[in-house]
């Protein structure tokens, strides 16, 4: 018997393709069913920085000599706005009447295992919602490796380069799409599933991957926004990009609270639970 394909809302976290979104593009390639895409609307690039319709309020014909092979609709909300939009108000937008089966939700920019992270994912967010409007979802995430990424035979490795990392998440985009396509062809007799959420670590073990079947790990947070007077802080604590004025005659400011998260209980369990998606 032949499934039907099913017709995909592809929404991201990262925006469209760019350097801060690089591997939306090649998923949306790899997937090969028909896709709309609903980014928010944050770092993105032009590819055509010679003329302004590159990014538009108007629509306009795809322009298939310079290699365009799909409209983006760029969405100023979190993925789960993106995800609402796309299911109930693509057709008005587009003039069509597509039902939409499937929400797929990345390949987020960093892994989301554990509850504490999967649970302030935009990315799963994004996933959550199709399954909260009766439409099944799948949300990828993509594992980065600052140092000593994994190797197949256990050996130290130094960091990846450039050239490597494109490599691997190259690979990592086209197992998505097979896992998705099997996870979709499955589905009939996963009932009780609403929503997936895949993560992949972009690394040398992708050339003998492996599929582990998990739950999450029951991680937990720490104190996100720590006072100056904690130790460990810098006396004045400010968010990013903030430099308030203070004029002379005037108290001087209170301290701030910025978001300086100490990120390693949720990432790196002392004692990991076997069979956890740590």
């Amino acid at each position: 018997m032949t499934i039907r394909a099913p017709h995909v809302l592809l929404v991201n976290d990262d925006g469209p393709p760019s350097d801060s979104s690089p591997y939306v593009l090649e998923l949306k390639i790899m997937e090969r069913h028909q896709l709309h895409y609903y980014p928010i609307r944050d770092n993105f690039q032009g590819t055509h920085p010679e003329t302004q319709k590159c990014w538009s309020h108007q629509r306009r014909p795809l322009c298939t000599e310079r290699g365009e092979i799909g409209e983006w609709l760029l969405v100023d909300g979190t993925p789960s706005t993106c995800t609402n939009v796309g299911l109930f108000t693509g057709d008005a937008l587009f003039q069509t009447e597509h039902p939409i089966d499937l929400v797929v939700s990345g390949p987020n920019f960093g892994r989301n295992t554990g509850a504490a992270f999967s649970i302030s994912s935009g990315t799963l967010g994004g996933a959550l919602a199709g399954s909260l409007s009766g439409v099944r979802s799948i949300a990828i995430s993509f594992c980065h490796f600052k140092k000593a990424p994994p190797t197949l035979d256990q050996r130290e490795s130094p960091p990846l380069t450039k050239e490597a990392f494109a490599h691997y998440a190259g690979i990592a985009n086209r197992y998505s799409a097979k896992l998705c396509a099997q996870l979709w062809n499955a589905w009939d007799e996963d009932t009780q599933v609403q929503a997936y959420s895949i993560n992949v670590p972009i690394c040398e073990s992708l050339q003998r991957p492996e599929v582990h079947w998990t739950k999450v790990w029951s991680s937990q947070h720490v104190q996100l926004y720590p006072l100056p007077s904690m130790p460990d802080v810098p006396t004045r604590v400010e968010p990013l990009g903030v430099h308030p004025k203070e004029d002379d005659d005037e108290d001087p400011c209170g301290p701030y609270l910025a978001f300086r998260p100490n990120l390693a209980r949720a990432m790196c369990p002392a004692d990991p639970e076997p069979g956890t998606d740590v």
